[in-house]
């Protein structure tokens, strides 16, 4: 329960705050892809920073991503 509530939090404060998450999520149409694409990428790749991950999402080429080997 504390979990949800933490992640719920975050990403309140990510919808508030990050000038980037409206250009984010307009570039996939809709939260719950927009949710996938933030879970695949924390599957995936070393992110270092929200700005990055954002990023990401808005123009995939454009960022390198590092595959995490761990």
């Amino acid at each position: 329960m504390r979990l949800m509530m933490l992640a719920f939090l975050s990403a309140q404060i990510r919808q508030r705050g990050c000038r980037l998450f409206p250009a984010a999520l307009a570039a996939v149409k809709s939260k719950r892809r927009f949710r996938r694409k933030l879970r695949g990428r924390f599957d995936s790749f070393r992110i270092s920073s929200w700005e990055v991950l954002s990023h990401s999402i808005i123009n995939p080429p454009d960022i390198p991503l590092i595959y995490d080997t761990s």
